[in-house]
């Protein structure tokens, strides 16, 4: 054994070699060696000494010592390897990087690199650390990477990154990406670095169920993974009916998209959302295609009327002389729809037509002039929009396009119509928003509103109800009962305004956190015994009732057993704060009047508005009181009786195939019955309760005998709180197939 004064002595003479090997200039045939033993004699200053010269050689000028250092830093990566050196290998990875680039016309050291890079990603991926395995991949995978390697070694280093990215670690990577707050991000960044293979993987129907309710992580991924998504972005539209998701793919798709994605996009045009069909359009007009004109054209004849004016504006993107004959034809149909519609729609043609450019359009826009030169007093002002647009755009195509029609800046408010009987005061009120005084603004306008619709001049009426966007687009009060003024005006119909029916729902939400709502809310109309949700159904959606009357009802034994009648006023949605089924159905019993808020527009305000789902679900509690009236009703929905019993259970997931996923878990059985089974569980995130809801279990029940457990399959229909503070819950779940009454007994001993 050496004594103490031997080991410094060694200490002293191995530096000594490895200063003065690093000093001459040159590393002989030696330095593989001298490292490994440093390394297995844990002589780890010298060994960094020797990696660091290593490192300076590769970044100097002289082109021969770079040379030798290359060749010595293949030696070194295998040699790491074999130690299992991975932090100085992670050390080093800014060197293999320049080396890779100086090297990159010889395919064996090339080959040699991006094997050992490889290796370090699998290694580092394995113990779950995604950054350095990221980092790694980056330096041959990169959007720079190996532009001078031979085509060979590009296809053989592809076909290493999609080696690595097999179906089980980006179900782990998309699994924490959208849960795990501490790892979600490196997994997400390392899950879009396999690019087109990851986009595959996250359009396949287990993964859009693992998303779902989160589309705004889904497609951020597909955002960073960027042009390689097309295609499966492409297919996603036709495999998702979540609007929110589809009208964002379409939105991508618009930015990424070639002409090979267009069909795909376009087809959606027949959507029944009018928000789906819009974002069509707008994608369509950016994406370059033969086709974009005859689409245009064929958007003209068949979108709703709500859309004729985007698909007009659009058109002006398309400088070809032969859409000035149906845009012409357009404008003469329009001639006799004297709303304020119809006259948007006419003004817009002739921008439209001005953008074209053609001095075909000139006829067309000269009688547009002479036919509103002598307008009536009631329709002057949008006759003196219309005249204006047409001079403007006959300008424009003499110009030939250099002539620029005056538009609003955006710090100045548009100038109220000359001759108008409200132009005085409205140019008044014009002034004091634009000195900063926004309340006061607000306040006078909304009177003049009300004055000119006791007039019955809903012409002024409607169009200073635009003036609230100019002036103060957060005047949701006033926004709102100006809408129904003027409807009921209209109309002659007294129902009771949103602002009452929902009074005290206004009462314990700040002016924020109801205007979020607002502006998500779909409305929609029924009729007489249309059917609103159906018994079973996982709608997640919550339901306002404006007016009318809906009927609450379930089925049992073949016939519907009535629970009660909602109203103006009254909340319904069983799966929009628990993940569960439907247990009741509800139909309009009169002509009704609802507003829908989806659960994916209400998640995507968690951060801005952190309380207010625990508001709303109190309010929802105190509302509705269907499940109460079950209780004393005592009315029975099972169709098996429940038998009380605690007893230890392990459960699984399992997939469409019938096979397990991922760990098991315990639970405390609650009751079971022939049908299904209730049981306790833990879970450490609350955000997970919508990945179990809906989806199959294995779950494997103790009992006295031979096997000595009872393994049962089913569905989760729903999952509730116990006590969120301490993350229990109580999960139901119903059986594939009933129970049979010998397997009951022998759980229930």
């Amino acid at each position: 054994m050496k004594t103490s004064q031997d080991q410094i002595d060694n200490q002293i003479d191995t530096q000594t070699s490895v200063s003065q090997q690093a000093e001459s200039g040159s590393m002989d045939n030696t330095f593989s060696q001298t490292l490994s033993e440093l390394i297995v004699e844990k002589k780890d200053r010298q060994a960094n000494i020797l990696l660091d010269q290593l490192t300076s050689w590769l970044h100097g000028k002289k082109t021969k010592r770079q040379t030798e250092a290359i060749s010595h830093l293949t030696d070194c990566l295998e040699l790491l390897i074999a130690h299992r050196e991975w932090q100085r290998m992670e050390k080093l990875l800014p060197a293999v990087a320049q080396a890779l680039a100086l090297a990159a016309e010889d395919d064996d050291v090339v080959w040699q690199i991006i094997t050992a890079l490889s290796i370090f990603a699998a290694y580092q991926i394995e113990i779950g650390q995604y950054a350095p395995a990221r980092k790694a991949l980056l330096i041959f995978s990169g959007p720079d990477a190996l532009q001078n390697a031979s085509e060979d070694i590009c296809t053989q280093a592809k076909q290493l990154v999609n080696d690595l990215a097999t179906r089980p670690l980006m179900e782990l990577l998309l699994i924490e990406y959208l849960y795990d707050i501490h790892k979600g991000e490196d997994a997400g960044r390392l899950l879009v670095l396999f690019g087109e293979r990851a986009a595959e993987f996250l359009i396949d129907p287990q993964s859009l169920q693992q998303s779902r309710g989160k589309p705004d992580a889904l497609l951020k991924l597909f955002e960073q993974i960027g042009q390689k998504a097309e295609k499966s972005l492409g297919a996603l539209l036709h495999r998702t009916r979540d609007w929110y998701l589809l009208r964002n793919s379409i939105k991508m798709l618009g930015e990424i998209g070639t002409s090979s994605c267009f069909a795909d996009v376009t087809a959606l045009l027949s959507h029944d959302d009018l928000r789906v069909k819009g974002e069509v359009l707008r994608a369509a007009s950016k994406i370059e295609s033969k086709d974009k004109k005859d689409f245009f054209l064929k958007a003209l004849r068949s979108v709703p009327k709500q859309l004729k004016e985007p698909v007009v504006a659009l058109l002006g993107d398309i400088p070809d002389s032969s859409l000035v004959a149906p845009l012409a034809d357009l404008l003469d149909r329009s001639v006799h729809t004297q709303t304020k519609a119809g006259y948007q729609l006419r003004i817009t043609i002739c921008k439209t037509l001005g953008k074209i450019g053609s001095v075909k359009a000139i006829p067309t826009l000269k009688k547009i002039i002479a036919d509103h030169a002598d307008s009536d007093k009631e329709g002057r002002g949008a006759s003196e929009k219309l005249v204006q647009a047409a001079e403007q755009a006959i300008q424009y195509i003499n110009h030939g396009g250099k002539y620029k029609a005056h538009r609003n800046t955006a710090n100045t408010l548009s100038v109220p119509l000359k001759n108008n009987p409200v132009a005085a005061r409205e140019t008044n009120i014009v002034q004091i928003a634009m000195s900063g005084d926004q309340a006061r603004a607000t306040s006078q306008l909304f009177d003049l509103i009300v004055e000119c619709v006791h007039k019955k001049d809903f012409y002024n009426a409607e169009r200073l109800k635009e003036r609230f966007n100019e002036i103060n687009p957060n005047a949701l009060t006033e926004i709102i009962q100006a809408t129904e003024l003027i409807e009921q005006e209209k109309n002659g119909v007294q129902v009771r305004g949103y602002l009452e029916i929902w009074s005290n729902l206004l009462r314990e939400l700040t002016a924020e956190e109801f205007s979020a709502i607002y502006h998500e809310l779909e409305n929609q109309d029924l009729q007489p015994d249309e059917v609103l949700v159906n018994q079973g159904d996982k709608n997640d959606e919550l339901f306002f009732i404006n007016h009318g009357m809906i009927k609450t009802f379930y089925q049992k034994a073949g016939r519907r057993v009535y629970v009660k009648n909602l109203s103006g006023g009254d909340l319904a949605g069983e799966n929009f704060f628990n993940a569960s089924v439907w247990t009741i159905s509800m139909t309009a019993q009169t002509e009704s009047k609802i507003s829908i808020l989806k659960r994916s527009s209400f998640v995507r305000w968690q951060e801005a508005f952190p309380g207010l789902e625990e508001k709303l679900r109190a309010f929802y509690n105190r509302s509705n009181d269907v499940q109460d009236l079950f209780l004393r009703k005592g009315l029975n929905r099972r169709a098996f009786e429940r038998y009380q019993l605690a007893r230890k259970v392990e459960f699984q997931l399992i997939n469409n195939q019938g096979n397990s996923m991922g760990q098991r878990f315990r639970g405390r059985l609650s009751d079971i019955s022939q049908g299904g089974l209730a049981m306790k569980f833990h879970l450490s995130q609350k955000k997970h309760i919508r990945v179990l809801f809906g989806r199959k279990l294995h779950i494997s029940i103790p009992v006295a005998g031979k096997p000595p457990e009872l393994n049962v399959y089913g569905l989760v229909l729903s999952i509730n709180p116990v006590q969120e503070e301490r993350n229990e819950y109580k999960l139901h779940l119903v059986f594939d197939t009933p129970m049979e009454q010998e397997a009951l007994q022998q759980v229930l001993g």
